[in-house]
C-alpha cells in the first residue's frame, strides 16, 4: 500500500513526463518531415535542387528519344544527358549573371526578325527550309507562333526549346560582341612586326639536340621538380575536383574445367537436337528457350545473317539439317534448320482497324458488331464500292496516314506478318484477332523482290565462367584487399605477385575506369566524405565481368594540383629543362672561338647554312617549329648585329647561330594587315569566356552524392 500510496501521490509527475515525452515524439517526428533535402549543387550562391536537375534531366532524354526514335535510353546514353544538363545549367547560369550586369536582353521584336523578319536565324534556317525548293517556310513559323496553345503536349516543348535556344544564341552573340570588340592591337606593335616579318637572314646553324644527353649526364633534384613546378604552375589548373586511383583488376574468366563441363552439356544439347525430328514451330521453340541462352526467332531470314561458318553451312542446307557446335567467338552454337521459303526482305500494308470494347474499354462495340462491320467493309470493297483509303477515313479506328503502315522488315507486322507475305501486292485480308480485339482489314501495297530465306532453331551455350569460379576470383580478390590496406602496401604486393597496377583520375560524376564500363560503384566510394587518401576500398567491386580492389592516391581538389601530384606529368619537363642546362654550358663554353665552323668542329656536330630564315616566321628548316630561335635571330637582326649568337635554348635543342646577312623580303606585309590578323586572332579568344567565368565561380558539386 505505500507504494501505491506513492505512486498516487506523484501521478501528477509521470503525466508530465508522459506528456513531455509525446510532445519530444512529435516535435522530432517534424523536425524530420521538415529537414531540407541538401541542395544537387551550388552556383555563385544560387542553389540547384535535385528535382529541378532531374526535370530538366527528363526533359533532355524525351527530346533525345523524339530526335533519335529511341524506346528507351542505356545508362552510358543517360550519364551522358545529366553532364549535357550540368554544363546546361552552368552555362545559363553563369552567363545570366553576365547579361543581366550588362543589360542584354533580347526583345520580342528581336525574336520576330529572327523567325520571320530580315534576319532569320540560323537554327531556324535550317529547321524550317523546305528541302526541295531551298524556301524558308515562314508560314510554318507564324502558325507556330499563332497557334501555340492549340499545338499538342510535344509540338510546344519542342517549339519551347527551339525558341530557349535562338533567345540563348543571341543573347551569347551580343555578349561575345561586346567583348570582342574590345580586343586590338596597337598599331605601333603591328608596325614593329611588320617590319621584322618583311626581313629575312641568312645564318649558319649548329645545334645538340637534347636526346644527345644521357640522363646519368642530367641528374635532376627535388629542387628542380619545384621549380619547374613553379614556372608552369598554371599548366596545373583544376577545373572541378579529382581523383586519383590506382586499382587491380581481377577478371573472372572461365576456367579449363569450366570449359570442360560446358562442352559436356553441350554434347548432350547436340544429341537431343538430332533426336527431335519434329520442326513443329512450338515445339522447337520450347525447346530452343528452355536449353539455349538465346531465345528462338521464328523468323525467315538470310543465310548471311548468321555468324561464319554457319553462314555457308545453311545456304547449303534442307529443312531438317542439323549443324553441328561449333565455337564461335565466345559461345557455342549448333544449329537445325526448320524450313526454307522465298520470301522478300521488306513489306508495306495499310490497315483499316475496326476494334471492339475489348481492345479498349473507351470503344463501346462488341467483337461481334466489330466483325459485322468488318464483313461490310470488305463486301464494300471487294464491290469496288468504297476506295481503301475512303475506307480508312469513314470506318478505321486508325485514320494516321491513311492507314499506311509503313516499309517493315519480313517479321515487322507481327500477328499479321504470315498473311501479308501471303497476300500478292494490291491484295486485300481480313483478319479477326484471336483474342476478339477487334479485326484488322489489310491491303498489301509493297513487297521487295523475293529471296531465299532460312527459319533456323539456334541453339547458344555462352563459355562463361562457373559460380565456383566467380567465388574463387572473389576470395583471392577479398583477400588481397585485406592484406593490403594501405596505398602503399597495395603498390608492394602487387608488384611481388606481378599483379598489373591501373590508374585512372576521374570527377566526380564520371561511371567508367579505365576500359571499365560500369565503374560508378568505386567512384562512389573514391568521392566519400569518409575515404581518405592512401586508403584501400573495403569492399572489393563487382564491374563488368571482374572484381576490383581500388586504392585512393590522391585527393585532388579545386584549384591548382599540388607539386607531388604533378611529379610524375613533369618528370619529361623537368629533365628536358636539366639537359638544357648541361648543353647551354658546354656551348658557352665554346663560344670564345668565334667562328661557328670551329664551335661545331668542338661540339662534333654539323653546321646548316640557311639562306633565308624569315624573321616572322616560327619554322627553322629541318629543325621544326623553334618559335624562340627565329625570335633571337631577329632580335639580333634588328641590331645589326653579326657574328656567333647563343646559345640560344630551343623547343628541340641548344643552338649557335652565325648571323651573316640581313635582306628585305620579296612581298612586304603592312603593319596594317599584321593588325587585323592579330585582333582576328585575339578575338577568337573570346569562344573561352565561360572557361574563365568557371574558374572565377563559386562552384559547390554534389552530384555524386545523388547519382
Amino acid at each position: 500500500m505505500g507504494i501505491i500510496g506513492r505512486i498516487r501521490k506523484n501521478s501528477w509527475l509521470a503525466v508530465l513526463l508522459v506528456g513531455i515525452a509525446i510532445v519530444a515524439f512529435i516535435i522530432g517526428d517534424l523536425t524530420k518531415n521538415n529537414r531540407s533535402i541538401p541542395d544537387l549543387a551550388k552556383i555563385n550562391g544560387v542553389s540547384i535542387s535535385d528535382q529541378m536537375f532531374r526535370e530538366r534531366t527528363d526533359e533532355l532524354k524525351e527530346q533525345v528519344m523524339r530526335q533519335q526514335g529511341l524506346t528507351h535510353i542505356s545508362n552510358d546514353m543517360e550519364g551522358r544527358i545529366r553532364d549535357q544538363v550540368w554544363q546546361n545549367i552552368l552555362s545559363e547560369q553563369m552567363m545570366g549573371e553576365q547579361y543581366d550586369a550588362l543589360g542584354l536582353e533580347v526583345s520580342a521584336q528581336e525574336l520576330s526578325d529572327m523567325y520571320t523578319g530580315e534576319f532569320i536565324h540560323p537554327y531556324l534556317r535550317q529547321m524550317f527550309t523546305d528541302p526541295q525548293t531551298g524556301q524558308y517556310n515562314t508560314e510554318v513559323i507564324r502558325y507556330y507562333v499563332d497557334n501555340f496553345d492549340q499545338l499538342d503536349s510535344t509540338r510546344q516543348l519542342e517549339w519551347i526549346e527551339v525558341e530557349k535556344s535562338v533567345k540563348q544564341d543571341r543573347q551569347m552573340q551580343k555578349y561575345t560582341t561586346l567583348i570582342s570588340q574590345a580586343m586590338y592591337t596597337p598599331r605601333p606593335i603591328a608596325d614593329k612586326l611588320a617590319e621584322l616579318q618583311n626581313k629575312s637572314a641568312s645564318v649558319r646553324i649548329t645545334s645538340v639536340p637534347y636526346y644527345n644527353v644521357q640522363d646519368d649526364e642530367a641528374v635532376v633534384a627535388d629542387a628542380d621538380y619545384k621549380k619547374y613546378y613553379d614556372e608552369h604552375r598554371a599548366e596545373f589548373r583544376v577545373r572541378e575536383e579529382l581523383r586519383n586511383l590506382d586499382y587491380i583488376v581481377f577478371p573472372i574468366m572461365p576456367t579449363q574445367a569450366d570449359m570442360d563441363n560446358i562442352a559436356k552439356e553441350v554434347d548432350k544439347l547436340w544429341q537431343e537436337l538430332q533426336d527431335m525430328t519434329e520442326t513443329d514451330n512450338r515445339e522447337m521453340a520450347f525447346f530452343v528457350n528452355s536449353e539455349s541462352d538465346r531465345s528462338y526467332d521464328s523468323s525467315y531470314v538470310r543465310s548471311t545473317t548468321f555468324p561464319a561458318p554457319f553462314d555457308s553451312l545453311i545456304a547449303h542446307a534442307s529443312a531438317g539439317t542439323n549443324i553441328a557446335p561449333q565455337v564461335v567467338g565466345n559461345q557455342w552454337m549448333m544449329a537445325k534448320v526448320l524450313n526454307t521459303e522465298v520470301r522478300p526482305d521488306s513489306l508495306r500494308a495499310s490497315a483499316i482497324w475496326i476494334l471492339s470494347s475489348n481492345y479498349n474499354r473507351q470503344i463501346t462495340r462488341t467483337p461481334e458488331q466489330a466483325r459485322n462491320i468488318a464483313d461490310s467493309v470488305m463486301h464494300l470493297l471487294n464491290t469496288h464500292q468504297l476506295s481503301f483509303e475512303e475506307a480508312v477515313q469513314q470506318y478505321s479506328d486508325n485514320k494516321e496516314n491513311d492507314g499506311d503502315m509503313g516499309w517493315v522488315t519480313d517479321g515487322g507486322y507481327g500477328f499479321l506478318n504470315e498473311q501479308v507475305i501471303a497476300t500478292p501486292v494490291d491484295g486485300i485480308f481480313l483478319y479477326e484477332h484471336p483474342q476478339k480485339i477487334g479485326c484488322y482489314i489489310v491491303k498489301v501495297t509493297g513487297k521487295t523482290t523475293p529471296a531465299k530465306k532460312y527459319r533456323v532453331a539456334m541453339i547458344t551455350r555462352n563459355i562463361v565462367p562457373s559460380e565456383a569460379t566467380e567465388k574463387s576470383v572473389y576470395s583471392t580478390a577479398n583477400h588481397f584487399a585485406g592484406q593490403n590496406r594501405t596505398h602503399a602496401a597495395l603498390l608492394s604486393a602487387a608488384s611481388e605477385q606481378n599483379l598489373s597496377i591501373r590508374n585512372d583520375m576521374v570527377n566526380s560524376v564520371a561511371s567508367t575506369l579505365g576500359n571499365l564500363q560500369n565503374a560508378r560503384s568505386v567512384v562512389q566510394w573514391a568521392f566519400n566524405d569518409n575515404t581518405k587518401e592512401g586508403e584501400v576500398a573495403d569492399e572489393v567491386f563487382m564491374v563488368d565481368n571482374a572484381y576490383v580492389v581500388a586504392s585512393l592516391k590522391d585527393i585532388i581538389k579545386r584549384g591548382y594540383a599540388k607539386l607531388e601530384q604533378t611529379r610524375d606529368m613533369i618528370e619529361q619537363g623537368v629533365r628536358l629543362d636539366k639537359k638544357a642546362e648541361v648543353l647551354m654550358e658546354r656551348m658557352a663554353a665554346v663560344k670564345d672561338l668565334k667562328d661557328i665552323d670551329a664551335i661545331a668542329a668542338k661540339l662534333g656536330t654539323t653546321v646548316d647554312t640557311m639562306p633565308e630564315v624569315k624573321l616572322g616566321d616560327n619554322y627553322l628548316g629541318r629543325f621544326g617549329l623553334e618559335p624562340k630561335v627565329i625570335g633571337s635571330i631577329a632580335g639580333q637582326a634588328s641590331k645589326g648585329a653579326k657574328g656567333v649568337v647563343g646559345p640560344i635554348r630551343g623547343a628541340n635543342g641548344v643552338y649557335m647561330v652565325q648571323m651573316d646577312e640581313v635582306s628585305p623580303v620579296l612581298v612586304p606585309t603592312s603593319g596594317e594587315d599584321i593588325a587585323r590578323t592579330m585582333t582576328q586572332q585575339a578575338q577568337q579568344k573570346v569562344n573561352g569566356v565561360l572557361d574563365v567565368l568557371m574558374d572565377r565561380a563559386k562552384i559547390v558539386d554534389q552530384r555524386n552524392k545523388f547519382f
